[in-house]
């Protein structure tokens, strides 16, 4: 649905107005024995992050057990890599912990998660909420505490549903917004990517059947669902993911 290529001009959006901002990836939601570190670059002005698995969760546990040593053998056993694998939602508790580390060491900093499918985005959601359950009490319990709190706030959390314009693509992001906003209160916004209309409104009757139709169809889909969309961006003629990043950041400004 372009999330990346969004996310990534939205980066550029924070960072034009002055902010400190990076884009965020996950690199794996299960650990396994090729796990490869995550990474932290700048490129073409953009700071990227790929967080891994093992890496969050060895810091994590570190931090916990304050032994660096008896944290990467830890995250290395077979037991460990089993419940990572087999409990739903706990490799999100992990990372999730990891991001509000960020924000705890930077104030500052925007984070622009670039999340994956719908049912990941809603399982990342509320598998914190589930684990709060889980450990009633406890250095867990407290660190779910903290998580669902930033999760929950409206001044720290933003959720854009990111949706071509195309029916089945609508109906999934309605459904995905209705879920998440049944497990938390923060803002669920829905944007419309990669608009095509208004590039051909003007040449209707001079472009093959299939292309009109696709385009009076996704006109159609907008002026019944105009209400409910909080940002409309339009498709881009650019042939680059650099070239269509800067292309969207004008249009963004209603995220913010």
């Amino acid at each position: 649905m372009g999330k990346t290529t969004l996310s990534k001009s939205f980066v550029r959006l924070l960072v034009s107005q002055g902010h400190e901002a990076v884009y965020l990836t996950f690199k794996t939601q299960s650990m396994s024995d090729n796990q490869t570190f995550g990474s932290d670059i700048s490129k073409n002005g953009l700071r990227e992050i790929a967080l891994d698995l093992e890496e969050c969760a060895r810091g994590y546990i570190e931090k916990r057990i304050s032994s660096r040593l008896i944290a990467s053998w830890i995250v290395k056993t077979a037991f460990f890599r089993a419940l990572v694998n087999m409990v739903p939602g706990f490799s999100y508790m992990i990372y999730l912990g990891k991001i509000l580390e960020m924000g705890k060491e930077n104030s500052q900093l925007v984070v622009v998660l670039d999340a994956p499918a719908s049912g990941h985005a809603l399982t990342m959601v509320e598998s914190t909420s589930n684990f709060q359950q889980i450990f009633e009490s406890g250095v867990v319990f407290d660190d779910t505490v903290k998580m669902l709190g930033k999760l929950n706030d409206p001044a720290y959390t933003k959720i854009h549903v990111v949706s071509l314009p195309s029916m089945m693509s609508w109906q999934e992001a309605t459904e995905l917004k209705s879920g998440l906003n049944q497990r938390t209160p923060v803002s669920v916004d829905i944007v419309i990517n990669n608009y095509l209309y208004p590039l051909l409104e003007h040449d209707l009757d001079e472009i093959p059947p299939q292309l009109k139709e696709k385009a009076l169809n996704e006109k159609r889909l907008i002026d019944e669902n105009v209400t409910d969309v909080q940002c409309i961006l339009p498709h881009s003629l650019k042939n680059s993911p650099e070239g269509i990043e800067a292309d969207l950041v004008g249009s963004l400004s209603n995220l913010i």
